[in-house]
């Protein structure tokens, strides 16, 4: 008795390599949404992460302790992405050299938004707070917060911000003055091609408000991590 086995007809290939490749792009694109996010919370975890380091390790060291955030737009690859650990050699609020216990870089596409959106964003009405609409969507922890200072190996000093702890493991003033307070925000980024901004302006444009999340630090410098736009 002979058996006959039945091919596939043209139209049911067609059929099959169309249902294979809709399947494909969808993954590709669920994927693609799913690194961008994991992008993002990596990087609030990471910044979380140097915050409670920089806390805890000042009175363990009995020295001050300060997060810097790199912050010079002439250094494209380091510009908000470089977070740099720092203990005081010296004793007291104002130690005058530095020694550099971690750095990390955040990962392509997300940053660490400052305490201005100037040259950031292209539309600034859309980076507003949820909580209080005459608020930018910024890093308030880190207004006034600024310095000018060279890592090991750095030919010149580069512009830089972020927080300080002192050997209490309170909140602490980069310089002088009063502890700062306030949020840390962490965004999505994308790069500017070369040309489309002169030399000084951020290298970098904020996108998706939407996606925001970051952290904010009690009176004793405990973060909390803020998951949604809506937390600001």
């Amino acid at each position: 008795m002979r058996t006959t086995a039945k091919a596939f007809t043209l139209l049911e290939l067609l059929v099959v390599i169309g249902l294979i490749a809709g399947l494909a792009s969808l993954l590709t694109t669920s994927f693609a949404g799913g690194g961008k996010a994991a992008a993002l919370h990596s990087a609030q975890a990471s910044v979380a992460h140097l915050l409670t380091a920089a806390r805890t390790k000042a009175p363990a060291v009995n020295r001050k302790v300060r997060l810097l955030v790199h912050a010079d737009p002439n250094q494209p690859e380091r510009y908000l992405r470089l977070l740099v650990l720092q203990v005081g050699r010296q004793s007291g609020a104002s130690p005058a050299d530095w020694d550099s216990v971690q750095s990390v870089t955040l990962p392509p596409g997300t940053c660490v938004v400052p305490a201005s959106l100037a040259g950031l964003v292209s539309d600034a009405a859309a980076w507003k707070r949820v909580t209080d609409p005459d608020d930018d969507l910024v890093s308030d922890l880190f207004t006034n917060q600024a310095l000018s200072h060279a890592l090991e190996g750095d030919v010149a000093a580069q512009a830089w911000t972020g927080v300080a702890f002192t050997p209490n493991g309170t909140l602490a003033a980069l310089g002088a003055g009063p502890p700062p307070k306030g949020y840390v925000v962490i965004a999505r980024a994308q790069i500017r091609p070369p040309g489309t901004y002169t030399a000084g302006e951020p290298p970098l444009l904020l996108v998706n408000p939407e996606s925001a999340r970051g952290l904010v630090l009690s009176a004793y410098g405990v973060p909390a991590l803020l998951a949604e736009r809506n937390a600001f």
